[in-house]
């Protein structure tokens, strides 16, 4: 085998050595119960980062990240019955996870060359996330929603109620929910025109623009 062959193995080798290592725990999505990949989501921070780092080196977090989210799109709607209880899982991290996956799969933003993933049937668990404790689950399940598009009109007087909320990201993310929706979510417009005075400029501004979307499309 000549030098430069060689050289091209070792390279190999250590690529595949620093995936094992980045993704200690992940095997084939066939040998992983749908729960267990959502436990390991659920220890993920539920917000999206840059893949490659500052230093140009790869993110291991969001590796790790776009590993469990390629063994949940790989089960497809297989997937939805355990989303959805991963909604109302006793794990904030879960369900704040769970969120964002809806969103991201339901989206063609996350992966533009992927289907987008018909969530229609987790629509009731996500009104009721609208609910939730926390507020970061209350803003992703609101973003996911406005993934659903108008077929989540259902979700529309949730929304409007979310509105009012004292948290201003579930604001901003019931803003991207009505906006989302489109047309369909017109019997929103009286709130949304009342929050163009909330006292934040990012929720008047998605306010303005969920205006837009419903009173244009």
């Amino acid at each position: 085998m000549s030098t430069r062959a060689i050289s091209v193995v070792i390279i190999c080798v250590q690529v595949f050595a620093s995936v094992a290592t980045a993704f200690p725990q992940i095997v084939p999505a066939e040998r992983v119960p749908t729960s267990e990949l959502l436990r390991q989501l659920g220890e993920l921070p539920a917000s999206l980062a840059p893949s490659i780092r500052s230093d140009g080196r790869p993110n291991p977090v969001e590796q790790r990240r776009q590993q469990l989210y390629l063994h949940l799109r790989a089960l497809d709607t297989d997937a939805l019955p355990a989303l959805i209880r991963g909604l109302t899982d006793p794990e904030v991290g879960v369900r704040r996870n769970v969120a964002l996956f809806l969103s991201c799969a339901a989206g063609n933003w996350y992966t533009p060359l992927q289907p987008r993933l018909d969530i229609q049937s987790c629509l009731p668990a996500l009104i009721t996330a609208l609910r939730d404790s926390d507020a970061r689950v209350r803003g992703l399940a609101a973003q996911a929603i406005g993934e659903i598009g108008s077929q989540a009109s259902p979700a529309v007087p949730a929304l409007v109620g979310l509105l009012s909320d004292r948290d201003e990201g579930s604001r901003n993310s019931a803003c991207i929910g009505l906006a989302g929706i489109g047309p369909a979510a017109r019997d929103a417009l009286p709130a949304l025109r009342k929050a163009l005075s909330d006292p934040s400029t990012d929720v008047r501004g998605f306010a303005e623009r969920a205006i837009r979307k419903i009173e244009t499309q």
